[in-house]
């Protein structure tokens, strides 16, 4: 079973323009969009590092095997960024908070 991602769909997700009486509001929403982006880059740095483990072993890793990993993996991902994590979603979170601040 192949799992085929069409990119059009995410992209129209990340293009798609906020209302303007939503945009910046919400610091909380701010902060929890920050860790969903941590959390996207910890489980890609996951994912990076289980490629480095050669495959083999007595007993052959399945699709099903595959894809509990996957979701292992993105849910300690999401756990660490809510979490202290890399400390990315902050300063990403501070970033984001001072460009708010400097455009009003």
């Amino acid at each position: 079973m192949d799992f085929v991602f069409d990119p059009r769909l995410a992209m129209d997700q990340a293009t798609r323009p906020t209302p303007p009486e939503k945009a910046g509001s919400d610091p909380e929403q701010l902060r929890r969009y920050c860790q969903e982006f941590e959390a996207i880059f910890i489980q890609e740095l996951f994912k990076s590092m289980r490629a480095t483990i050669p495959d083999g072993g007595l007993i052959p890793r399945g699709n099903d095997q595959q894809i509990f990993q996957e979701l292992l993996d993105q849910n300690i991902a999401m756990d660490m960024a809510r979490r202290e994590g890399l400390g990315l979603a902050d300063a990403l979170f501070r970033q984001l908070q001072q460009l708010e601040s400097g455009s009003r």
